[in-house]
């Protein structure tokens, strides 16, 4: 581990510049074997900015991404300890869903997923939303664990897709406001505004109609309480934080064509 991290430092302070001579895929094959290191600076600076920076400037081939992309997208990585809570395996299924927006950034530039492609990585990063338990921020003397905030950026790509068909969008729009009705855990480290995020790309798609918006709006404005506290509260807190933080993003596109009234309207009467 000391090596990669060495190595990689050395690339960081060079411009993320690839030293001649080196085999990358062997690199990046050994930077997915730490992807989940619970080093902070290995795993979020040294591996992610790497790889965010080498994906920009398109050092990696398309046969390269496309391995790393399976790779994370496995058991082994993003369902790795799967309904683990308060467990260190949250780093690796973390930052394994991270590389999902670096892979489809890649196809804008390179065209390269096929409808294979699309499908699985829709498949497995809704499944692994969904399934995913273990809801901390930031775990100290680790760093950012963040896994909900960082599969919304997943799934903030995915909608942002133009291949993605309205069943789809619909189906991540259900699974979004599913995930801020949990009573165990109070997001506290801008979750709230990531899976807005979310939400906005649906809203700026205009594939879903506003009634249908509506109605999801309305549904997570008037959750079901169970008369148990903390839960009850808990679950008010997560879903007025999404709802006051999609607000207040749906304002700021509020000259755009495809924003209606109705949807602000809706938002301000909850």
């Amino acid at each position: 581990m000391n090596n990669i991290k060495s190595f990689l430092r050395d690339v960081r302070d060079n411009n993320y510049k690839v030293p001649e001579g080196t085999d990358i895929d062997q690199v990046v094959q050994e930077m997915i074997q730490h992807i989940g290191s619970i080093d902070e600076e290995l795993r979020d600076q040294l591996i992610y900015g790497t790889l965010s920076k080498w994906i920009m400037t398109q050092e990696l081939s398309i046969e390269t991404v496309r391995k790393v992309l399976y790779v994370t997208l496995d058991d082994d990585h993003l369902f790795h300890g799967i309904g683990d809570n308060d467990q260190d395996t949250v780093f690796t299924r973390s930052f394994s869903v991270l590389f999902i927006p670096l892979a489809l950034h890649y196809n804008d530039i390179s065209n390269y997923l096929t409808e294979t492609d699309y499908e699985y990585i829709y498949s497995r990063v809704t499944l692994y939303f969904e399934f995913e338990k273990d809801f901390r921020g930031y775990v100290s003397d680790k760093g950012w664990a963040h896994s909900i905030a960082h599969s919304a950026d997943a799934l903030d790509s995915i909608v942002a897709s133009t291949y993605y068909s309205h069943e789809q969008i619909l189906f991540i729009l259900e699974l979004v406001g599913a995930k801020a009705c949990v009573n165990n855990y109070y997001f506290t480290n801008g979750e709230d505004e990531r899976i807005a995020e979310v939400v906005l790309q649906i809203v700026k798609r205009n594939t879903l109609k506003k009634d249908i918006i509506i109605n999801w709006v309305q549904q997570l404005g008037g959750f079901e309480r169970l008369g148990i506290y903390p839960q009850d509260e808990i679950i008010r807190g997560n879903t007025k934080n999404l709802l006051r933080s999609v607000y207040f993003k749906l304002l700021d596109i509020s000259g755009s064509e495809v924003i209606t009234n109705e949807i602000i309207k809706t938002l301000k009467q909850l």
